[in-house]
This record gives structure tokens, C-alpha cells and sequence, in this order.
């Protein structure tokens, strides 16, 4: 469809409905009419197509709602508009259709509308309501209000139908195939405010408000509970609220169950109760089963209030469009508080120590979990049948509430959907052999699309995902948010009353534990048994291959896959030091301040069967720092790794730079193992992909795991290490003097004899210094650290802390440095010369080592560290013997002259003289690069890579 042959199209329209206006106004006009007279042709005159036959629906451009209840506030939107991106199709704004009687300026069909936009998370955050006669687009960014029809509203897209001809191209400049193929719905939508809250923000707000007002009522109302007890009830509470909610917008519960509870007039919360005895029979499962929360009092002002709140038409959230991912995602922040009492019992809330300790909770992008679970999984069961899979094991041993068994799940159902669409559809008598041997696993739908049905993604769920989790009520949303996948896309009814009745939710609680994965019971006899109740529950022990565990499957070997995102927290910070004590006598890579991540690691590898996968997300701190040999050498001999994906900017709101690991367990040291090594500078840009052999970090003598490009570039550095001692050896780096107050105890001016002239890092080029213009003060109150006046009072190497490779010079004595440099001198006797050091360091060679192994070219400010500099390669000399102390002293007088060339060439002012100056000083440091390379042993070739 053109530009022009959908104007005219439209044209018949307006037409059609401007000389039959009274007909189309009145009450027996309905909906349904509605849209397959003016709506369905209007869309198609702007070239959405409604009539692709003979496709799947995932490939439809518009998929149509057929099977709505009239004058409905919980159903779908009518209308999804979708475009191909890649290989997906994404949907772009949605319709809302009403019948032409129907004021769209009212408040409940504007509110109805943007609550669909809202619930999208973002996605789909544009929607039209039209009824033909008139065509409101609204930017549903923001959660809804219902006063506020007004609200998103985008102006100049208000239009009434005799308008439509005289602003067609706006009309086919926003919503054709065309337009928004282009990416106008992107332009529409604009950039999104600083102030402008996600749903996820918006519900975390609503649900911390409920939870904050049943816990006041319920600690005001009864003083027998505990804190631990409040926290339970109010959680389970909430979970059957939000889950009865999730049913009824999904169909599979009528409309307003919940709702209706407050036709009575008093004990609302008391009539609850019979309700969930109802769902108990019904669905099985954790959320209904009689609790010590339904004996508890709630006033009815405070329960009345969240219902009303969570349920139409005043509720902004249609939740059989939040996803269980993001329900998932949100109630993880929302965990990252708990409810205590106070002395008079008085519920507060409160963050989590460890969650104020790591400055909030950060939760595991959807991304990142499908890549994980994709290499993990998705290579372990590549190929089988679901007779196969179902003997393999899924674990997240920090599961919190369940992102990452979720993504397991959810690939599990689409694999059974893809292996029985291409095994099961065919007409031979093969096919027809399988389909008869699954024939209970799925079914066709409307569309002829193959589903699973609800018995065989129960098999699923209780065959493979396993979690555990020290947080309860985690445990609980992570069984709720696998619930809510299972009913996702609803389910027969009848099917399920004939053959799974009271049994439509799966126990799950053999499955998701609640326990310290880290800790076992071992830890009651080491210490002390007489613990307290808090204390214990603390600790929360827990026996992977015990009775209270995972028995069976540790009989059979362990788990087929471990993945997560597991908790990055200092041993240190456990208020309870036996912990730390059994993590450091339990884990070989608890060494130094204990990284929980890394002991994670470690558990993952002893859980795991041989050949079993593992794929976690964790800082990648562990792969040079020189505390984590321990976590190094586990790895690289008890694993094959499959993929490192570095992030090179923050995957996390939090400072931390973070990579994938996924790898597969194995015993055999010496591996003939490449690993693919993925660099990914932006979220959106395409990532560098590297091949590395992993027996070349198992030679390493830290076991480090460098990222290096070429393994020609690895021969060369460790040929120079080889030939060399370490600076280490002889010498030391101190880093400079930082102050408690840098403008009050740094001055142009010295103020007395307690005051030293002092540089910056900006001052120190490379043979070359400043003088110093300022002076620090001396004196204790002044200095924080780095104030030790033995090492100003003598020659040494400076060196800026910032670079890509070292920017140094000699500094004399008497002349202070601040903690933007580096102190280098000799701590031992030796016969080096510190002019040789900096002529090994300032050199080609030199500078190439260091860019393999230490430069990060993604970081905007790459830093010096300590160990780098302990770690540089002198060339080792027997200066007692005359030709190689004249090696050394050639270099030494090279560098002299370096150092006096430098000055000269700052302090001429004549442009000819200074050329001159410059040209001398570029033979001089090739000459000091060839010596260098000497030393090294360098080959012509080798030389070659280099100078690149």
C-alpha cells in the first residue's frame, strides 16, 4: 500500500461513516463491528497487513485479540502492531478499539489503554485508542493515572475522522509499515526523562508500600509474632495476592475474583481464607497451602486498601503482561529489605546489611542470563530427545528470586517446542510413530503453533531446576515466578480438571531449598553446638548430598549445569567470624579477604558431575589479581573453558568490571582447550572475538589468565621473562603522598620548614620533570598515607599512576611526590643502575610487554599498579663480567644522555635549534630500543612484531 492508495482508502471510510453517522453512534453499534469495518481497513490502508495466511502467527504483523469479554477492564489490548528486527519480531504500539458510542476522553477507556503500554516494561510503551470517529495516541512511559486522562497524551495525534484526509501524511508518517519499519515509534516516544519511573520502579514502590502497611497492622495487632514471623506472613500474604491477580488477567481465573472479597463489610481478610482453601484444592502447590499467616488479624482498612490498589479499573497493571522475568527482577530489589520490630513491636523496614554493604542490589539483566543460560544449557542438551533431557540436572546454588532458573525454564519449553514441531509434524509413518509416543506432551493451538501442555511443563520444572537460596522468602517468589511461567500462556481447563486436577502446580519445594550453599552442618562441629535461634538461622547450614539436599542427585554424580550470578560480599563483613574461619578451612580459594564469588566458583566446580557446565557472571578481578591463585589453578585444572565474555562498560548500575565464564568440568590438566574470548566495549556495538589456548595460562607461574590477542605476542613475553629477573627482586614501587585535605595541606606557598616541595603526576614526562611549583605539608595531621621521608630523600624512578605504559624519569633527592605517582628505588644491593632500570622501561620492548599484559584499551583512564611494576622483566646481567657490564653502562649513558637531550629541548626557545634537538633524541631512543633488544634476545621477526 502507497502513500496515496491509502489516502484514498481512507477517504471511503470517512465517507462511509460521515453520511451513516447517527448508525454508527448508537448503542447496538458494537465493538466487534467496529473494528472489522473502519479499524482492520484503516491499519491495512496503511499497510498492515491482516490477512497473512499460510505463515505462522510469530511471523503476522498484527496480532489481533478475538476472544475478548465486552466492556472488559482486565482484557488485552486488541490490537499488537510488530515489525521484523533481525530475526524477531518486536512489537511496536498497541490499538485499543471501543465502539463509536463510547466517550474515548473518559477516564477508564484512556486509563485501560495506557495500562496495557505501561505493562509492556517499556517495549511498547505507544498505544492508540480509537473508535474511528476519533484517534488518541498516547506515550505510555509513565504509570498511569486515572484522574489524569490527559496524561501522554502526544500532541498533535488528538484527531477526529473528518480530519484524517487533510493530516494524512502526519497519520502515515507515524503509524504505516513503512514509517515505523524506519523507527518512527522510536522518534515518537522521544528520550525518556530523568524523572520518568519504569514499571519496575512503580510496582517495587507499591508492593514496599504494602508490605510496609500489612506489617505496621500486623505487629500492632499481634504482639505474639516475631519479626522473622511478620516477614513470612506479610510475604506470603502479598505472593497469593499478586498470584490470584496474575490469574485473573491471564483468563484462567474470572474476572474480579479477588475483588469481590470486598462486597462484604467486615473481616475482609477473614473471608480471604476460604478463598485460599479454594486455590490450595485447586492448583496444589506452595502459595495456598494453610499457613500460619491466614490465623493472623488484619484490619480491613489496610487490606482493603492494597486489593483495591492491585485490582480494575483502578489498578495500572495488567499483569498478564508483566513477564515472570520481570516480575522476578523486581521482586529481587524488593528483597533486599526485611521487616524488624522495634522494643514497643513496631514493624519498620530496613535494608539488608549485606545489601547496604554492597550499595543495593543489583539484579542480572535479561541479556546476560539468555547468553549464560544459552552456553550452558543449550550446549548441554544439544541434540537430545526429551527422554534424555529429562535426566538433566539445573542449579543456580544463589537462585534469589529465580532470573536464572526462569531462563532455563523458559529454554527448555522452546527447545521441547522446536525438537516436537520438527519431529512430530510430518506425515510419515515415523512421524506419526513420535507424535503417537508424546502425544500427552503438547498440542496444537489455534494457529497451528505446537505448545507444551501444563503436565508436561510440570514434568520439566520438577525434573530439571533446582535452586537454593539463604534467603526464604526468595525461595518463595523464585517458586512463584516458575508458577507464573507454567500458566504463562494459560492452559486447558478441561484437560486439566480431567487429568491433573489439584495438581496444576508442581511441589517445589524438594526443589528450591532454602540453605547457605557455602556452609554445611560440618560447621556445628567446629564450633560450638550451642547456638542460638538467630544465630542459627543466620548461618542457615545446609548438606547438598544430605536428606534436607539434593540426595538423589549427588548419588548420581551432581549437577549438569550450575549457573547464576552469585554474590560478590567480603567474607570480612560477616558479623559471624566462624564463618569466615570455615570458609578458609573448607574452600582452597578462600585466601587473603575471601570473595564470595569466587568460593562460588569453587562450589560450582564440586557440585557439578564430570562433563557437567558451568556459566556465571562475576567481576573479573580474579583473573590477575595475584590473591586469586588459588580460584586461578582451580579452574584452569579442573575445567575446560568454553567462553570468557569480558564487559568493558557497566553491565551492573554498580562500579564493578564484570565477565561471563562458562565452562565444562574436567580433570585433564593438560588440555587442548581453546577458548573463545569475547570483548564487548558497548551494549549494542559488535563484540571482538578472540582464540586463546588455555594450557598457555597453566604456564604461567601465577596461573594468570591474560587477555592477550595473538599468541605470537605471548611467545615474545614470555621469551623476555625468561631472560629476566623481576624489579621485584631488588626494588620496590611507593605510591605518593595522599593528604586528608588536599586544598588545605597542598600551597604554592611553603608555609615552613614542615613543608616539601612536591610534583603530580601531571609534572613527570617521560626523561623529563617539571620543577616543582607546590609544596605539601609534612607534618601527621596533614598526611593520610605515603608520607615516609626516606624515600623522598633519595634518587629514585618516578612514574605516573595513569598511562598506558609507564611515563617516568629520575627525580632527585629532597623533591616529594602525591599519590598520583610512583616511587620506584632498590630495597636490596645490587650493581643496576636506577638510569638502566628506566632505559628497560621507556624502551619499544618494554612498552610492547606491558600493553599485553597489563593495558586494558577499553578503560578511559588505564592505571599503573604496584604488582605490575614488582613484576617488570630487568634483564638479568652478571655486571662482574666486562662485556655485560658494558651492556648495562651503555644503556646508562644513553639514558644520561636521554635526560640531558630532554632538557635542552625544553628549555630552547629557537624552533630551528629545538627540531634539531628532537631529531637527536629520536636516534638516541632507537638506539636505546636496539641495546634493549639485545638484552632481550629478540630476533629480527620478533623485532618486526613488535614495532607492530
Amino acid at each position: 500500500m502507497t502513500r496515496q492508495a491509502g489516502k484514498e482508502a481512507v477517504y471511503k471510510l470517512v465517507d462511509d461513516f460521515e453520511k451513516n453517522e447517527c448508525q454508527y453512534m448508537a448503542k447496538s453499534f458494537q465493538e466487534t463491528e467496529t473494528r472489522s469495518r473502519f479499524i482492520d481497513p484503516f491499519f491495512s490502508a496503511l499497510g498492515w497487513d491482516f490477512q497473512q495466511t499460510g505463515i505462522a502467527r510469530k511471523f503476522w504483523d498484527v496480532h489481533r485479540e478475538y476472544s475478548q469479554r465486552d466492556n472488559s477492564t482486565t482484557k488485552k489490548p486488541d490490537y499488537a502492531f510488530r515489525v521484523r528486527e533481525g530475526s524477531k519480531y518486536r512489537e511496536k504500539f498497541f490499538v485499543e478499539a471501543k465502539a463509536p458510542h463510547v466517550d474515548l476522553t473518559g477516564n477508564l477507556p484512556v486509563f485501560q489503554a495506557k495500562r496495557y503500554a505501561f505493562s509492556s516494561h517499556g517495549k511498547t510503551p505507544i498505544v492508540i485508542l480509537t473508535d474511528f470517529q476519533t484517534f488518541r495516541v498516547f506515550n505510555g512511559l509513565e504509570k498511569p493515572v486515572y484522574e489524569n486522562p490527559l496524561q501522554g497524551l502526544i500532541k498533535g495525534l488528538d484527531l477526529e475522522y473528518h480530519t484524517y484526509l487533510d493530516t494524512w501524511d502526519t497519520i502515515w508518517d507515524g503509524f504505516s509499515k513503512e514509517a515505523v519499519t524506519a523507527g518512527s515509534i522510536e522518534q515518537l516516544i522521544g528520550k525518556v526523562g530523568r524523572n520518568t519511573k519504569s514499571l519496575d520502579d512503580e510496582f517495587l514502590a507499591d508492593i514496599s508500600a504494602w508490605r510496609e502497611m500489612l506489617a505496621r497492622n500486623a505487629a500492632n495487632r499481634n504482639k505474639n509474632l516475631s519479626a522473622d514471623q511478620i516477614n513470612e506472613a506479610v510475604q506470603r500474604i502479598l505472593d497469593r495476592l499478586i498470584f490470584i491477580r496474575n490469574l485473573e488477567d491471564r483468563d484462567i481465573e474470572r474476572e474480579n475474583t479477588l475483588l469481590s472479597i470486598l462486597n462484604v463489610k467486615q473481616d475482609i481478610f477473614t473471608h480471604l481464607i476460604p478463598l485460599f482453601r479454594s486455590f490450595d484444592i485447586e492448583y496444589n502447590g506452595l502459595l495456598f497451602k494453610e499457613h500460619f499467616s491466614e490465623t493472623i488479624i488484619i484490619d480491613d482498612p489496610t487490606i482493603k486498601s492494597i486489593i483495591k490498589q492491585l485490582c480494575p479499573p483502578h489498578s495500572p497493571y495488567e499483569f498478564d503482561m508483566i513477564e515472570p522475568e520481570i516480575l522476578g527482577r523486581i521482586y529481587e530489589r524488593f528483597l533486599g529489605s526485611k521487616i524488624r520490630l522495634t522494643e514497643n513491636h513496631q514493624a519498620k523496614v530496613e535494608q539488608k546489611p549485606e545489601v547496604r554493604h554492597a550499595g543495593g542490589v543489583y539484579y542480572t539483566p535479561q541479556y546476560i542470563v539468555d547468553y549464560i543460560v544459552e552456553n550452558t544449557l543449550g550446549v548441554k542438551i544439544q541434540g537430545k530427545s526429551p527422554e534424555e533431557i529429562e535426566a538433566i540436572k539445573i542449579c543456580d546454588p544463589a537462585c534469589g528470586s529465580g532470573s536464572f532458573l526462569l531462563g532455563a525454564f523458559h529454554y527448555l519449553i522452546e527447545y521441547h517446542r522446536e525438537w516436537y514441531t520438527q519431529n512430530c509434524s510430518g506425515k510419515s509413518a515415523a512421524s506419526h510413530s513420535v507424535q503417537k509416543k508424546y502425544r500427552g506432551d503438547f498440542f496444537s493451538n489455534a494457529d497451528n503453533e505446537i505448545q507444551l501442555t501444563l503436565k508436561k511443563k510440570t514434568e520439566i520444572l520438577k525434573n530439571n531446576i533446582f535452586g537454593v537460596d539463604i534467603d526464604r522468602e526468595a525461595t518463595e517468589v523464585a517458586i512463584m515466578s516458575l508458577y507464573l511461567k507454567i500458566l504463562d500462556e494459560g492452559y486447558d481447563r478441561g484437560q486439566t480438571e480431567l487429568f491433573m486436577r489439584g495438581h496444576i502446580l508442581p511441589e517445589m519445594t524438594g526443589n528450591i531449598k532454602c540453605g547457605n550453599s557455602l556452609i554445611g552442618t560440618d560447621y556445628y562441629i567446629q564450633g560450638s553446638l550451642d547456638l542460638d535461634d538467630d544465630t542459627r538461622n543466620k548461618v542457615n547450614c545446609f548438606d547438598w548430598d544430605g536428606k534436607d539436599g539434593f540426595e538423589e542427585i549427588f548419588k548420581n554424580g551432581g549437577m549438569d549445569v550450575v549457573i547464576g550470578n552469585p554474590p560478590y560480599v567480603l567474607a570480612q563483613t560477616i558479623d559471624d567470624k566462624k564463618q569466615f574461619f570455615y570458609l578458609s578451612q573448607n574452600y582452597y580459594s578462600a585466601t587473603y579477604k575471601i570473595d564470595t564469588y569466587q568460593v562460588f566458583i569453587e562450589k560450582a566446580l564440586k557440585i557439578s558431575k564430570a562433563g557437567g557446565f558451568i556459566g556465571y557472571i562475576t567481576p573479573n578481578t580474579f583473573l590477575r589479581n595475584k590473591h586469586s591463585i588459588n580460584i586461578r589453578s582451580i579452574i584452569l585444572k579442573q575445567s575446560s573453558i568454553h567462553n570468557l565474555r569480558l564487559f568493558y562498560y557497566s553491565v551492573f548500575s554498580a562500579a564493578v568490571d564484570t565477565l561471563i565464564i562458562c565452562m565444562e568440568k574436567s580433570n585433564v590438566e593438560d588440555k587442548k582447550n581453546i577458548v573463545e574470548i569475547t570483548k564487548c566495549s558497548q551494549l549494542d556495538k559488535e563484540p571482538q572475538i578472540i582464540n586463546f589456548p588455555q594450557q598457555e595460562w597453566l604456564k604461567n607461574s601465577n596461573y594468570e589468565i591474560e587477555i592477550i590477542d595473538n599468541i605470537r605476542n605471548v611467545e615474545i613475553g614470555k621469551k623476555m621473562q625468561s631472560k629476566s629477573y623481576t624489579f621485584g627482586t631488588f626494588g620496590t614501587a611507593y605510591f605518593g603522598i595522599q593528604t586528608y585535605d588536599r586544598e588545605k595541606y597542598v600551597s604554592i606557598t611553603k608555609k615552613s620548614k614542615e613543608w616539601k616541595p612536591i610534583i603530580d603526576g601531571k609534572n613527570i614526562q617521560n626523561f623529563f620533570f617539571d620543577a616543582p611549583m607546590e609544596f605539601v605539608s609534612c607534618e601527621k595531621k596533614a598526611i593520610k598515607s605515603g608520607g615516609n621521608a626516606d624515600v623522598y630523600n633519595r634518587e629514585r624512578i618516578c612514574t605516573r599512576q595513569i598511562g598506558e605504559t609507564p611515563i617516568a624519569t629520575i627525580i632527585p633527592a629532597g623533591i616529594y611526590t602525591l599519590n598520583t605517582v610512583y616511587n620506584l628505588y632498590f630495597t636490596k644491593e645490587t650493581k643496576y643502575s636506577l638510569k638502566f632500570i628506566l632505559g628497560i622501561m621507556l624502551s619499544s620492548a618494554f612498552r610492547f610487554y606491558w600493553k599485553m599484559k597489563y593495558f586494558d584499551e577499553k578503560k578511559t583512564f588505564p592505571k599503573i599498579k604496584k604488582d605490575a611494576l614488582l613484576d617488570m622483566p630487568i634483564p638479568v646481567l652478571n655486571l662482574s663480567a666486562e662485556p655485560e657490564k658494558s651492556k648495562h653502562d651503555n644503556i646508562v649513558s644513553l639514558v644520561d644522555k636521554m635526560l640531558e637531550l630532554k632538557q635542552k629541548e625544553a628549555a630552547d626557545q629557537s624552533e630551528k635549534s629545538k627540531t634539531a634537538i628532537t631529531r637527536l633524541i629520536q636516534a638516541v631512543d632507537k638506539e636505546i630500543d636496539k641495546k634493549v633488544y639485545e638484552l632481550y634476545g629478540l630476533t629480527e621477526d620478533e623485532i618486526k612484531v613488535v614495532e607492530g
